[in-house]
């Protein structure tokens, strides 16, 4: 992608909305009112020849008769009006379109037809394009450009996502929002006729606003670029992917939605790990570990310690760490010789460590600091934070009929301590420059939880599996920079 396509599709000067409409229930209306309501500054051209004007901008019948080029032009018109279309974009001098319209190489090879010919007409006429049957673009910096279909107005932030399928990116934004995490670019691309996943991979790569990368794939077009394009960027920055057509039905479904062949599902695994992508089975998983990889320092290896409010929780992540490939070493006797000076008595003298629930002030970042300061060990996951916080709440609760002063004090006292535990967590992993990734379905009522979301401050999950993906994350970046990316 040249310089003059990308200022055009992430800095435009000014849009043109091909097929807007005053029918709230139409996209043209649609893209016009998001455009407007997410504060893009630049000069805004709807074009419909049956108005004059459409929430307060003055339309023109034509993209010609528009009185400059134009930089972008959403086109939400029927693929039977493309070409014609484009040929008044050619007129105007516009020079990138977004086609949101389906209807195209995803149905049949007619729509592939349609496809090439729409194609080789942009090229002709100096335009590139993006799509067809895609969602739209959003440009948060400088430009506040959201023109997309979704009522969706992320904030400006580290994460740049491509992605063929527009509805997923919808749920990514949200999966974004509920961390506290903004983005710089969103390109859905659709059928990518023209402009393909690897340009825009090829961008954020070099984008000072982006900081990590997301992909949702469907096919590869090119096998030999995609390797030496992918390898390029993730040697840049992150590059986290889910693609779909893992299996046979998938395969299929891909092929209907977008016309994307998809390729071996090994295949791909192994170009994975030869040029360093983390491949993520989910969009959940793939955010969990972009939550990561933009709150904590990477592990240099896979030997982690865990420290567990509850023997349950420790002989499962046990068993979820063994399953990822991350490796729990034993305690030195050194290390349990310091640990019984904190612990009491009947600890477990092992790696899970069980806090044995009822810990003392200072136990818990003692035990913390210990693991940190381990040389064998690469990070911690820290799991069952939050139940002092929901046990102090209900002891703030009861108080207004048992011993209120007493037990307000003490349930003040716990929700307190386990806020203090929670800051001085995050100051240590800083200080000794290691991971800690806290699991727990508690950890929303941790005092200064949110803050340090949105802080980007803090890794934390529901669930002990997510945050042992999330961790298995950090440790691929890790061993992908090293050279060593391994299964």
């Amino acid at each position: 992608m040249n310089v003059r396509t990308a200022q055009s599709l992430f800095h435009p000067q000014s849009v043109a909305i091909v097929g807007a409409s005053r029918d709230p229930q139409k996209w043209g209306f649609t893209f016009l009112l998001n455009v407007a309501k997410g504060g893009y500054a630049g000069r805004v051209y709807p074009v419909n020849p049956r108005e004059k004007e459409i929430l307060g901008f003055k339309t023109y019948s034509t993209v010609a008769q528009i009185p400059e080029p134009v930089d972008q032009v959403i086109l939400v018109v029927p693929p039977s009006d493309i070409l014609r279309v484009l040929h008044d974009c050619g007129k105007n001098g516009a020079r990138v379109g977004v086609v949101i319209t389906a209807g195209f190489g995803e149905i049949n090879q007619e729509g592939k037809k349609i496809e090439r010919e729409m194609v080789g007409l942009a090229r002709s006429l100096g335009m590139r394009l993006v799509g067809p049957n895609c969602q739209g673009i959003v440009s948060t910096f400088p430009a506040h450009l959201y023109a997309h279909m979704p009522p969706q107005f992320p904030a400006a932030g580290p994460l740049g996502m491509v992605s063929q399928s527009g509805n997923l990116a919808t749920s990514i934004v949200e999966l974004a929002n509920s961390k506290f995490l903004g983005f710089s670019r969103i390109i859905s691309s659709g059928n990518e006729a023209d402009l393909q996943t690897l340009d825009f991979l090829e961008y954020l790569a070099e984008d000072s606003q982006t900081e990590v990368i997301l992909s949702y794939l469907e096919g590869i077009k090119d096998g030999p670029r995609f390797i030496r394009t992918v390898g390029r960027v993730s040697s840049q920055k992150p590059l986290l992917m889910v693609k779909a057509g893992r299996s046979a039905a998938g395969i299929r479904a891909a092929s209907s939605h977008t016309g994307a062949l998809t390729g071996y599902d090994e295949l791909f695994d192994g170009l994975c790990q030869q040029t360093g992508i983390i491949r993520s089975e989910t969009i959940e998983e793939m955010m969990d570990v972009a939550a990561a990889l933009l709150t904590q320092p990477l592990p240099k290896g896979r030997k982690v310690g865990i420290l567990t409010l509850g023997g349950g929780w420790g002989v499962l992540a046990a068993d979820s760490c063994a399953r990822a490939g991350l490796v729990l070493p034993g305690l030195s006797r050194e290390m349990a010789k310091k640990l019984d000076h904190i612990l009491p008595p009947w600890w477990n003298r092992m790696n899970p460590i069980d806090m044995v629930a009822g810990y003392r002030k200072g136990d818990l970042i003692q035990s913390l600091e210990l693991l940190l300061q381990s040389k064998p060990l690469d990070g911690v996951l820290m799991l069952g934070l939050g139940w002092r916080a929901v046990r102090g709440g209900f002891l703030r609760a009861a108080a207004q009929n048992f011993s209120p002063n007493e037990m307000e004090a003490a349930g003040r006292d716990w929700i307190e301590e386990e806020g203090k535990i929670f800051a001085d967590m995050q100051e240590l992993g800083r200080k000794y420059r290691k991971p800690v990734l806290l699991a727990s379905d508690m950890i929303h009522l941790v005092p200064g939880y949110e803050e340090s979301l949105r802080s980007r401050r803090v890794a934390a999950y529901p669930s002990l599996h997510r945050a042992v993906k999330a961790y298995l994350g950090l440790v691929r970046r890790y061993e992908s920079l090293q050279g060593s990316f391994k299964e």
